[in-house]
């Protein structure tokens, strides 16, 4: 049986209280400006707006323009709605209604601890919030709350994510099918946008497509351009959707022309390579296995195959996914202290990139998969399914 908005709202809030409570940070009241963490939340989604959560109460703020539909939402979820525009006063009517959210639980209401969102809140923002409450309210400068709390995906978001995921490889093939000679890098994205929006009614992309055709595809974060597809040419395109607000995220490289001679070989053994890299990694992907063995073992594999890794590697190996195309967890091997755990949604990218000729031919090959770490299995399953 499907978890009903209500129930579902109120299961995310008990976890940001409870991460409130923790004795580093013990904050009576969470100040959330972050829009996407928001909508998390909330399923409400506009341009402006914060969330106030207290011990007892949770009030969503916005403003004229999306009155209608946050009152009709506040009342499905029961929690209080109040409209402020985003003028002078505005810094001073948040601070008489942390006061009063504050007041229904205790008679003190000096030395409140509010925490913030300290990566969200810009220099202007936290300069008015410092002013206005320096008299009364502790600001409590907090790090990834909600994130850490949206790491671990419901069965319902891994669902979604699949389907975003193979959204994105039915417009990868439209694309795929549509190479020809002279055709650019931009047409070739468009296609891809196009075919998302027009024929999967997606609400966008998860970020410009990337197509980087020959020595292009040597720079991980190409943009696509004029340079025009030529015969026996490299090609990387990197690309995803967003379908009902969640992500897709998808490498895949190609070689167009004959698959005969030098550069070809070259470029086929880079390709396998990276390819063995990949599947190493995500054999890590393990619950309670520590995140950065994927990374340290892809490492350890170029280096066994005489491939500077520091060198031609130059990112990490993945990252997760959900409503923001990068989330947590950092899947790299900095990460030392994270472990796996299940139902965490992440990608497997690991590339090799050459601009010195090293390969008698310039090019960059990144392979890039959207998994998902099973309850039932421990291990990460496959969210895309597009052929390498």
């Amino acid at each position: 049986m499907a978890i009903n908005i209500k129930t579902l709202f109120k299961q995310k809030i008990e976890k940001v209280r409870k991460s409130l409570n923790n004795k580093d940070i013990k904050c009576d009241a969470f100040f959330v400006s972050n829009l996407q963490n928001i909508w998390y939340l909330t399923n409400f989604s506009a341009s402006f707006a914060y969330l106030l959560i207290t011990k007892t109460t949770v009030i969503l703020i916005s403003d004229s323009r999306y009155s209608v539909s946050a009152q009709k939402l506040c009342n499905e979820l029961g929690i209080i709605y109040k409209e402020y525009s985003s003028d002078k006063k505005f810094w001073n009517k948040i601070n008489e209604r942390i006061k009063e959210s504050i007041k229904e639980r205790r008679e003190e209401i000096e030395n409140i601890r509010l925490g913030i969102e300290a990566s969200d809140l810009n220099l202007i923002q936290f300069k008015k919030l410092k002013e206005q409450f320096i008299n009364n309210i502790n600001l409590i400068e907090t790090e990834n709350i909600i994130e850490q709390i949206r790491i671990q995906k419901t069965k319902e978001e891994i669902k979604i994510l699949k389907k975003s995921a193979e959204i994105g490889d039915l417009c990868l093939q439209k694309v795929v099918d549509n190479f020809r000679e002279n055709i650019s890098e931009k047409e070739l994205a468009w296609i891809f946008e196009k075919t998302a929006r027009e024929e999967y009614k997606t609400s966008g992309l998860s970020f410009d497509v990337i197509v980087a055709f020959g020595d292009n595809s040597a720079s991980p974060h190409h943009e696509s351009s004029d340079k025009k597809l030529e015969k026996n040419m490299p090609i990387l395109i990197d690309c995803g959707v967003k379908y009902q607000n969640y992500c897709s995220d998808l490498t895949r490289c190609f070689w167009f022309g004959e698959k005969t001679g030098e550069n070809y070989k070259n470029w086929e053994s880079v390709y396998e390579t990276v390819k063995k890299a990949q599947k190493i990694g995500i054999e890590k992907m393990k619950i309670n296995n520590f995140i950065a063995e994927s990374e340290k073992s892809a490492r350890k594999y170029f280096e066994l195959n005489n491939i500077d890794s520091n060198k031609y590697f130059g990112h990490s190996f993945g990252h997760g996914v959900g409503i923001d195309i990068h989330e947590l967890p950092n899947v790299s091997a900095k990460n030392l202290t994270e472990k796996y755990q299940a139902n965490m949604v992440i990608t497997a990218e690991p590339g090799l990139y050459f601009s010195d000729n090293s390969q008698k031919i310039n090019f960059g090959i990144r392979i890039e998969d959207l998994l998902y770490i099973s309850e039932e299995t421990g291990c990460a399953k496959y969210l895309s399914s597009f052929k390498k």
